[in-house]
């Protein structure tokens, strides 16, 4: 029936009835030829024209073995290159598939460049590939027969990894091979993997668990999809492990016994955070009792806005008039004024601009609401407006105010708010504070010097960003530079960014000279509350951006900051020496201009890398920003190997060129601009 008229009639391909259950098309064995038969059968918007549900499902599954085949054949390629980079050392021997027993350590840096990864990443590959044809061919044929995926072959590759000998490594994959038709899960099949493990090798379980334990035991972190942080621990002892997590399950619930109306696995979390940071139990429910009270009265206020649009639109519909505009918050301009500003000073935490400050105005008689005695709240019947400017609602700075205003709603504790902190609150270091002051090393960035997008002094709402972490949120960058501010440990920084992100000013905050007794010098007062930026009375360095004055919230005194030109694109060689080693502002503007390592693909941070000179300096290379870049020790040593070559097309740009001739173009670091 599948090329009858009736098929044609209704547009079917005659070969869908193929890919039904049971049929040849739903068992066939993926190949090129089957690729192609896919891809038409799907046609070109992949919509399946004329497939029943069932034959549709048989297609997804076909697309699924044929990504595994073609995994398979991209590791064949990974294979054919470890034969083509054989370890010199090693040369003549091979394993029983032909396949030398070791390769080029510095092939991986060339897979890393052409598949975009890591140089880890390209490690395990090279290791994946290795292993599907030289230990585990079993597993390797079960790939390319698409009856593996991709990701359970290398969780197969991973759990096999401890067995050394060949005999219990073959042992091992027999039970595998034997038991994989069961698993429907990933799950099913790693319980597979390791029972099989410690089947055919009980005490070497014992002992790779007790190495393991001693050796290998770490701490990850890392950060989420959602700006959420990570933290990990493997290679923990098991008792103490159990242990530790019953700790966690008994605070948990004592939570949760107090009434605490969270989630269990929020409470969880919250325990897990506070026996590690040494919260008392305490300080955690009162941390509960201010997010209820504050939900609560967010809750108040939508309620009583709803109130008052349904009054409003059944007076309308009584008078017979149109129905007014439904009451909206007002929000915040998230990138500020066309000119770089804030739209309105009160968006965000009192800041200056190098602009000067806007202040009152006939269209804004506060200010911004930050001259006059508001109330900082929603405005409801029988409140005052503002003394000064007349307003029902706003939002300002004033500490009086009510606190209470969401993110959701513009103005609050966020890029668009403007809550200054009071007892308690999240980043003022009060009694029950989640986010106390830390040590950290601050780099507020600008886009231009006016134009200043620094999120920090509450003007926008672009994300900022921490090394270990990636991309911050504006309200946890602007908390986390608020908290290292209130620790007298901290270091910051001011860089100055063109419009593609690269640095091309830069200048470390030094800080106000004290008395010879330790006390402020006079006339610089309390602790500022706030972050401000004023251009200072000295000219600043020659070929620089000026010399400028930094007020920081819990920091008393007024902090210079003399921005030096980043040799980024064009260099006026104001650091070079004749020394072999730049000078300490050198390599500090070199490391803030790279911000890495200069090889693509390695993440290894530009303070923990060498100086590398482009042209070596034996060979008349200056020692100078042009010619100078960070790399670290092992793409130092890569760069020095056969066959490898790095030029700088100019300042901050590094061109690598691989054994193959293949090219790779490396740009300085991109900061959030």
């Amino acid at each position: 029936m599948a090329g009858s008229a009736y098929d044609l009639f209704l547009g079917r391909d005659s070969r869908l009835p193929l890919f039904a259950q049971g049929h040849a098309g739903d068992r066939a064995v993926p190949s090129a030829w089957r690729v192609m038969v896919l891809a038409d059968v799907s046609g070109p918007d992949d919509r399946c024209p004329g497939a029943t549900d069932d034959e549709a499902l048989g297609i997804l599954g076909q697309w699924g073995a044929a990504g595994s085949w073609l995994e398979s054949r991209k590791l064949g390629v990974i294979r054919e290159m470890i034969r083509r980079r054989p370890d010199s050392a090693n040369v003549g021997t091979a394993t029983s598939s032909g396949l030398p027993w070791e390769w080029d350590d510095r092939l991986a840096s060339e897979l890393a460049l052409q598949l975009s990864v890591s140089v880890p990443a390209a490690r395990k590959l090279l290791w994946a590939a290795w292993s599907l044809e030289a230990r585990l061919p079993g597993i390797g044929a079960a790939l390319a027969a698409g009856r593996l995926d991709p990701s359970r072959a290398r969780m197969v590759i991973e759990e096999t990894n401890v067995l050394l000998e060949p005999g219990k490594l073959a042992a091992a994959e027999a039970l595998i091979l034997d038991g994989m038709s069961k698993c429907k899960t990933w799950m099913d099949l790693q319980r597979l993997a390791q029972r099989a493990v410690v089947t055919v090798d009980p005490d070497g379980a014992r002992k790779r668990r007790e190495q393991e334990e001693k050796e290998n035991a770490r701490i990850r972190f890392w950060r989420e999809a959602a700006g959420t942080c990570a933290l990990l621990g493997t290679g923990l002892p098991t008792d103490e492990a159990l242990a530790a997590h019953a700790n966690v399950e008994q605070r948990a619930q004592a939570y949760r016994a107090e009434g605490v109306k969270r989630p269990i696995d929020i409470l969880r979390v919250a325990a897990y955070l506070d026996i590690l940071n040494g919260v008392p139990m305490a300080d955690r429910l009162a941390r509960f009792e201010a997010e209820d009270e504050a939900r609560a009265t967010e809750q108040a206020r939508q309620d009583a806005a709803a109130a008052r649009n349904a009054a409003a639109k059944n007076a309308a519909a009584k008078a017979g008039k149109p129905r007014p505009a439904r009451e909206e918050p007002e929000k915040a301009d998230p990138d500020g004024g066309a000119d770089g500003t804030s739209a309105h000073h009160g968006d965000g935490y009192p800041w200056q601009s190098p602009l000067g400050d806007r202040g009152p105005s006939p269209e804004d008689p506060c200010g911004g609401c930050t001259l006059g005695n508001c109330f900082c709240r929603d405005w409801t019947p029988g409140e005052p407006p503002c003394e000064r400017c007349g307003r029902e609602a706003c939002s300002c700075a004033n500490p009086g105010g009510n606190d209470d205003r969401s993110d959701d709603d513009g103005p609050g504790d966020g890029p668009g708010g403007s809550r200054r902190p009071g007892p308690g609150s999240p980043s003022s270091g009060g009694a029950h504070d989640p986010s106390p002051g830390f040590a950290s090393e601050v780099n507020l960035t600008l886009r231009h010097l006016d134009i200043p997008l620094l999120t920090a002094f509450g003007a926008s709402q672009r994300p900022g960003e921490a090394r270990s972490l990636g991309a911050l949120d504006h309200s946890l960058a602007r908390k986390l530079a608020e908290a290292a501010a209130r620790h007298p440990g901290s270091a910051f920084c001011i860089t100055i960014v063109n419009g593609q992100g690269h640095a091309i000013g830069h200048g470390c905050c030094k800080p106000p000279r004290r008395t010879r007794n330790g006390k402020d010098p006079p006339g610089t007062g309390p602790p500022e509350a706030m972050f401000t930026l004023t251009p200072g009375s000295k000219p600043g360095p020659p070929g620089g951006l000026g010399s400028w004055l930094l007020t920081m919230p819990g920091r008393a005194g007024q902090y210079t900051v003399d921005l030096h030109p980043v040799p980024t694109g064009e260099c006026g060689h104001e650091h070079e020496t004749a020394a072999h080693d730049p000078g300490r502002l050198l390599r500090h503007l070199i490391q803030i201009r790279d911000g890495k390592c200069g090889f693509p693909v390695c993440s290894r941070r530009a303070k923990e890398s060498d100086i590398e000179h482009a042209t070596p300096h034996q060979q008349g290379g200056r020692s100078c920003g042009c010619n100078c870049w960070t790399c670290s020790r092992s793409c130092h040593q890569l760069k020095q190997s056969d066959g490898w070559t790095v030029t700088k097309p100019r300042p901050g740009w590094k061109q690598w060129q691989t054994p193959a001739g293949r090219t790779y173009t490396q740009e300085p670091w991109r900061y959030p601009s």
